[in-house]
């Protein structure tokens, strides 16, 4: 994942995985491995993060946009909403994760990423979002 960061422009990254495998924690290590800056957008990693707006330093090109398709599209306000939307749109990295959620509830399609990248605890595991579809569950942090 760090030699995709180190890529120069737009990169739509997808990351999919059951609760607790390490999305986030891979993200933000491939991001230091990189040398690239990153700002959650939406996580989960500290209870939960929504952002609505951005400081200055944290609008560019080289920076890494981590977005939790579940908290993003299930949870979060409109100014969130839009905010999200914005940085879409920023010739930079964004990394999706649970890519599956976020198309369904976005105008985005799966076309539109450029790698998805699957994190297994153990060889054979499905990924399923059978506990999103019912209400959050093991998903829920709150």
């Amino acid at each position: 994942m760090a030699e995709l960061f180190k890529k120069e422009g737009h990169r739509l990254i997808g990351i999919r995985g059951m609760p607790r495998v390490g999305k986030t924690e891979s993200i933000v290590a491939a991001s230091v491995c990189a040398s690239k800056r990153w700002s959650f957008l939406s996580s989960t990693l500290l209870r939960q993060t929504i952002r609505s707006q951005l400081a200055d330093d944290e609008l560019s090109e080289g920076h890494i946009y981590i977005i939790d398709g579940i908290v993003s599209t299930m949870r979060a306000s409109e100014r969130h909403q839009m905010l999200v939307s914005d940085i879409m749109r920023l010739p930079a990295t964004k990394v999706v994760e649970h890519p599956d959620i976020f198309v369904r509830e976005t105008e985005y399609s799966l076309d539109d990423f450029d790698y998805i990248i699957e994190l297994r605890t153990e060889e054979g595991e499905k990924i399923t979002y059978e506990a999103v579809d019912s209400g959050f569950s093991s998903f829920d942090i709150s």
